[in-house]
């Protein structure tokens, strides 16, 4: 196939073929994400193709969050096309904004591309991030593309709004809170394990493959909570419903008690897990990359929140704990009434 000379003049579609970047070159590379990105929506004056993106500023708060994801650390190319890739990464950033309570706005990309990687990858990569990101309503609107001496790197920034004076952070957990989380757990631990050969691919994991590979961010969630309730502090599970438990509780500086049986494990990890003789508790306590939400707020607002909650977006609420300190320190109680330390059994960024 030949160098592409012109845009079909569709958004979304470009045509080319499989030739390397260093022949295509990086004016006509950039030429073809901006024939998928399209033009700039009414939030941006200026858009990818500039020196800098230029935005409109909205009324509220702005929420900015930044995510780096390596080739063989947080994805692996032989495990995933391209455009799940791409649309996996997106979804990490946009959970950020959503557990801050925040709609996602504007993002830039900027990629890190080692030799092999072709044209079509790249363009793949930013289709499957454009879904993502307009599904939640947001949009590119710029970037860098540059040469990576090994693996594929992806940086994806994003800037999102609050509609209020009301920022929801990771700190604000105090005594007497339930501690909710929603949707189930695990599935994206299970779907891993599948993925890299722990089991063999068999139609009863498809479920906990597309867990891990095609999760969802929860935007409309946690707008849907603060619409009914008043929630004091929040976290999206990316390391695992553990740690980051204990980030909240950490950055609370209040005490946390979980209860094991309350804990919403996916069926797909409850699947996974007794094929491998394993506890399915483990697998929902350990599994990064949920992007569910955890939720310490008002007892009082539990049911009319998960009432809520499932009416708009057919998401559960599931009580799993609750704020019993003042001091930090998190324990999960066991099914048999013993009590004991809660343990980081999630993914660790330097470890």
């Amino acid at each position: 196939m030949g160098r592409r000379r012109r845009a079909c003049g569709r958004r979304g579609e470009v045509s080319g073929g499989t030739l390397g970047l260093a022949a295509l070159g990086e004016l006509e590379l950039i030429r073809r994400i901006r024939d998928v990105i399209g033009d700039p929506g009414p939030r941006t004056r200026v858009g990818i193709g500039d020196d800098a993106a230029v935005l409109e500023p909205p009324g509220g708060p702005l929420v900015f969050t930044c995510d780096a994801f390596v080739e063989g650390v947080h994805f692996r190319r032989d495990l995933a096309r391209p455009f799940d890739i791409g649309a996996k990464c997106m979804v990490a950033t946009l959970s950020d904004v959503a557990a801050m309570g925040g709609f996602p706005a504007q993002a830039t990309v900027s990629l890190c591309v080692p030799g092999g990687v072709d044209q079509d990858d790249v363009v793949e990569l930013y289709r499957g991030m454009l879904e993502i990101a307009s599904r939640y309503g947001a949009e590119i609107v710029g970037g860098d593309v540059v040469t990576s001496v090994e693996g594929l790197v992806i940086s994806v920034a994003l800037l999102g709004v609050v509609s209020s004076e009301r920022v929801i952070t990771r700190r604000g957990a105090v005594l007497g809170d339930a501690v909710v989380v929603t949707g189930s757990l695990g599935g994206s631990a299970a779907g891993l394990v599948v993925l890299t050969g722990g089991l063999p691919d068999e139609p009863a994991f498809s479920e906990a493959k597309s867990r891990h590979l095609k999760p969802e961010a929860r935007v409309a969630e946690a707008q849907a909570i603060m619409e009914v309730a008043t929630p004091h502090a929040m976290i999206d599970v990316s390391d695992g419903l553990s740690t980051d438990v204990i980030h909240m509780s950490e950055e609370s500086r209040v005490g946390m008690a979980l209860v094991e049986s309350d804990i919403p494990v996916a069926p797909s990890a409850r699947t996974v897990a007794e094929r491998l003789g394993r506890d399915p508790v483990e697998l929902a306590l350990s599994s990064g990359e949920e992007f569910e939400l955890v939720v310490a707020m008002p007892a009082s607002e539990v049911e009319r929140a998960s009432e809520h909650l499932s009416a708009v977006t057919g998401t559960s609420l599931t009580r799993v704990g609750e704020v019993v300190d003042a001091v930090a320190g998190c324990t999960l109680l066991r099914p048999d009434g013993t009590t004991e330390p809660l343990v980081r059994t999630g993914y660790e960024h330097l470890a």
